[in-house]
């Protein structure tokens, strides 16, 4: 598995596992809080596309 981090403003953090070829995990922590997703390479593509790592804060709330 291949895993990468980002570490956004203080104990907030988003990390994306890949499972397999086209299965990922992502896991956002903000403000405390963990939220766990599992995505497509597609759609995190997508997700990738729309948005850059500052906004995804903003985005979420």
């Amino acid at each position: 598995m291949k895993s990468v981090n980002f570490q956004l403003d203080g104990m907030d953090s988003i990390e994306i596992t890949q499972i397999d070829e086209h299965l990922f995990e992502v896991r956002l922590v903000l403000g405390g809080k963990i939220n766990m997703r599992y995505m497509t390479k597609e759609e995190l593509e997508q997700l990738g596309s729309a948005f850059q790592i500052g906004n995804i804060k903003s985005y979420l709330e």
